[in-house]
């Protein structure tokens, strides 16, 4: 899964209409991303209406773009900048405009069925961020993303094996969050604490845990006002953060206040192209590896899939949910420095 290089693969696809899928499931060759050769296509319009672009979330619209262009269909994307109500509304306009398909990443995971509720009768594939009430999904309105009962666990397990291979059984820590009350902000930050539990480590935090939103920004302000007020680093053995963006933000923040990061193990969220290179050059331990083109491969092709009236595994190789069919999962997967140079 080697990230730039199977984004470039998926933007020539895009040069080339028809020369990648969605993903393969049962015939011809799959790539790394998940795709796999076919000439199928799909004249229809997708609308993507996207919480916010970050670093991560950007890679996400580029990759969805490149393969519903490679597949022929046209796909218009929608920065709702984090306003659940504004999202609502674009939903309501794309389903009253007739496209195809809508693919959502929920800006308030909370409030998924008021998506449903304004898409009508347009399918729906919840992308990235799966709804708190997963009631809501169903033949006509499924998920595609990654499963973050792992994320914290592999960062936990990951940052339980570098301690242990220092002797040490216990760490004081910071933890850096995303926006307080999505799903996914409460698995990460809880399964990290349980794996190193689980791992035999003592962990202690040195500071409540301080919601940056998933902002490099905030995290590298707060770390800043946390120093402001006297916060020993020395004491601290590693940072937690939700994700790659905040982790760097913190280290930002440590560097321009001339802080020693070398005993500090700093471990991230996503494999953005920033995590991996921080990870190459030693200053951060390890990331969780969150396929964006992967994700939005085979979001692309649930959507055409669900549009066109196909079976919602057809051309895609991830697995469905043990208990439930309607949600399609992309595996995370561990990277530290060991294995980084495989994903640039």
């Amino acid at each position: 899964m080697k990230m730039k290089k199977w984004m470039a693969m998926l933007v020539a696809g895009a040069m080339c209409a028809g020369m990648l899928a969605g993903c393969g499931s049962s015939s011809g060759s799959a790539d790394q991303s998940g795709a796999q050769a076919s000439d199928k296509t799909f004249d229809g319009s997708i609308s993507f209406i996207i919480s916010h672009k970050d670093e991560y979330l950007g890679t996400l619209d580029q990759a969805a773009k490149a393969s519903a262009e490679s597949k022929g269909c046209t796909l218009t994307s929608t920065d709702c900048a984090d306003d659940m109500d504004k999202q609502i509304d674009y939903v309501r306009a794309a389903a009253e405009n007739k496209a195809d398909a809508i693919i959502i990443v929920l800006a308030d995971d909370t409030r998924a069925d008021e998506i449903v509720e304004a898409a009508g009768d347009t399918k729906v594939v919840f992308l990235n961020r799966i709804p708190q009430d997963e009631s809501v999904l169903d033949e006509n309105h499924v998920y595609v993303g990654s499963n973050e009962d792992d994320s914290g666990t592999y960062q936990g397990e990951m940052l339980a094996d570098a301690l242990k291979a220092e002797g040490k059984d216990s760490v004081n820590y910071l933890l850096f969050e995303g926006t307080a009350g999505l799903i996914h902000t409460t698995k990460r930050s809880e399964g990290v604490l349980k794996a190193l539990d689980a791992a035999g480590i003592t962990a202690t935090a040195a500071a409540d845990p301080v919601d940056c939103g998933y902002d490099r920004t905030k995290a590298m302000d707060q770390m800043s006002v946390m120093l402001a007020e006297g916060l020993d680093m020395s004491t601290i053995d590693c940072i937690i953060a939700n994700n790659d963006a905040m982790a760097l933000g913190v280290l930002e923040s440590l560097r321009q206040n001339k802080v020693d990061t070398s005993h500090i193990k700093v471990v991230g969220v996503d494999g953005t192209n920033a995590g991996l290179q921080a990870i190459s050059d030693g200053s951060m331990l390890a990331t969780v590896y969150q396929n964006a083109v992967g994700q939005a491969t085979a979001g692309v092709q649930a959507a055409i899939n669900l549009a066109s009236g196909a079976d919602l595994t057809a051309d895609i190789s991830y697995e469905t949910d043990k208990d439930n069919e309607n949600i399609i999962w992309v595996p995370f997967e561990k990277i530290t420095a060991d294995n980084v140079e495989e994903y640039f």
